[in-house]
């Protein structure tokens, strides 16, 4: 009986013992999870989604084939750590195999899991393989066009050979004058489509225009690759040029828009189609899914870039891309120029950003381009969304446009505009229209008036035309000229009126802009 309550007492006390430490332990942390899925696959870079619970990183580690598994002290060793977010993986082999192993890591090591993915084939064309990387341009000419109710409706050899070269009326001599052309368009058809995220059906107004599909992006390919316009127009009078004066500092580079890929067929409709757009693969993309708009957009990257091999150019070649919105809606919170919405109290940059979604595009889009050895290039308004922090896009060039020609109650002073591009690294934008001409083709006298906040003035094209020269003189006396690139809009043909004219006053606005396009020192770059 003694025995007995002895042995109680001794197990009473082990079990007291053992609460006893088990009320001193700390709480059991769980064990650091990490959850890696492929993103989005180039020839030569892949994009990894990485998620973590109880981990502060995630090790990664690439490596081709069907690879034995490494401990997890192994793959630190060898592997790069990644955050919580998107893990990119650059300078792959073009269609290989690769096994992808990972693990999380908190206050130890996770244990160790893998996907296997296979890179693209990623074939570089003739122009794509002679590069080192993002090729460079000086001088970049807006040209607008698109089976759109645009006149003149093409871009034949008459309308483009002024933008090719300019012969200097004091020396006689013939000069290149852009070595860029970015071609580009607003809508398609009628009712229209549009290629712009954000613009408004023009029967009701509270609804987006639809928005342009497959088909409406492989008709503004055909527009720009109609035989004796648009590209082989420009081609041939390159090639005439260089029979004439010799070839310029470097080839002659096309720019292509990208149609905007708007998640719903309405843009700001949520009950409208996510699957408008087409096929890819025979497979129907739905836009509710990120990576199918990713899709669409790579796979216009590949017809635009497989149109320009199978074209056979000798004097011009594909230079890179072009984002149509002027202005990139993120979710970043408090750093626009014009404000946006406010959402549970968070004011994010630009306006209707869910509906837009561009951090959901970019930058992968702009990794698989720069894989190619492509740009991006971007020409946002005046302090839109975006133009802070472009670079993050992934964007090579971005010009924003001063808006300053068009300003007539002095809301966007020159004087400002030139301090903020260089506080942010960007290029200048030139722009004018016919209403800076004595006797305007495309506008008319109506458009001199104009009415703000009940204020009604009105303009002569003098005024016009003293904001234009504004912009040369500010780019030269800002430093701009000769050390930035430069872009120019100049409304439908606004350039072909300009040189045309009659008047004094234009031939001379005409030609001083022309020997400032045409002797920039930036075009030494040209590359």
């Amino acid at each position: 009986m003694k025995r007995s309550f002895l042995l109680i007492l001794t197990l009473l006390g082990i079990a007291l013992l053992a609460c006893s430490n088990q009320s001193e332990e700390k709480p059991r942390v769980g064990n650091p999870v990490s959850r890696v899925t492929v993103d989005s696959l180039g020839s030569k870079l892949a994009r990894f989604k990485v998620e973590l619970v109880n981990a502060d990183k995630a090790w990664l580690l690439a490596k081709t084939g069907r690879a034995d598994t490494p401990s997890a002290s192994a793959l630190k060793e060898e592997g790069h750590s990644f955050p919580a977010g998107m893990a990119v993986y650059d300078n792959l082999e073009p269609d290989t195999e690769y096994t992808l192993f990972f693990c999380a890591e908190g206050d130890r090591l996770g244990s160790v899991d893998k996907l296997t993915f296979k890179t693209l084939s990623g074939e570089l064309y003739s122009w794509e393989k002679d590069r080192t990387g993002v090729p460079f341009f000086a001088d970049l000419a807006l040209l607008y066009g698109g089976l759109y109710s645009r006149k003149p409706a093409v871009w034949d050899e008459d309308r483009l050979k002024a933008f090719v070269t300019w012969t200097d009326p004091e020396t006689g001599q013939e000069k290149w004058l852009f070595d860029a052309f970015l071609a580009l368009e607003m809508r398609y058809g009628y009712p229209p489509h549009t290629y712009v995220l954000g613009l408004k059906d023009w029967e009701d107004n509270s609804l987006g225009m639809i928005a342009a599909n497959q088909a409406d992006a492989s008709a503004f390919l055909d527009y720009w690759f109609t035989p004796g316009t648009g590209f082989p127009a420009l081609d041939k009078l390159v090639g005439e040029a260089i029979g004439r004066i010799g070839p310029p500092v470097a080839s002659i580079k096309v720019i292509v828009m990208m149609p905007d890929i708007s998640v719903h067929e309405r843009y700001n409709v949520p009950s409208s189609s996510t699957t408008y757009w087409g096929k890819v693969g025979g497979r129907q993309l739905d836009f509710s899914n990120a990576e199918d708009r990713r899709q669409a957009y790579y796979w216009y990257v590949d017809e635009t870039r497989r149109r320009f091999s199978e074209a056979g150019f000798e004097n011009i070649e594909l230079g890179g891309f072009y984002i149509m919105s002027e202005e990139l809606a993120s979710w970043r919170s408090g750093v626009g120029g014009n404000g946006g919405d406010k959402i549970d109290g968070t004011q994010y940059d630009g306006w209707e950003v869910a509906a837009k979604a561009w951090d959901d595009v970019f930058p992968a889009v702009s990794d698989y381009i720069h894989q190619f050895n492509e740009s991006v290039c971007w020409i946002p308004y005046r302090n839109a969304p975006g133009y802070r922090y472009w670079s993050e896009f992934g964007i090579d060039y971005a010009w924003m446009q001063p808006n300053y020609y068009w300003d007539t109650f002095g809301v966007n002073p020159i004087s400002t505009f030139f301090p903020k591009i260089a506080t942010y690294n960007l290029a200048m934008e030139l722009e004018f229209d016919d209403l800076m001409m004595q006797k305007p083709v495309d506008r008319t006298a109506s458009e001199y008036t104009k009415e703000r906040g009940g204020v009604t003035k009105t303009e002569t094209f003098q005024d016009y035309a003293k904001r234009w020269r504004a912009y040369l003189d500010g780019a030269k006396s800002a430093m701009v000229y000769g050390n930035k690139q430069l872009a120019l809009y100049q409304d439908t043909d606004s350039f072909n009126h300009l040189r045309k004219s009659s008047s004094i006053a234009d031939k001379d606005a005409f030609n001083t802009l022309c020997k400032m396009i045409a002797e920039d020192p930036l075009k030494a770059n040209n590359k």
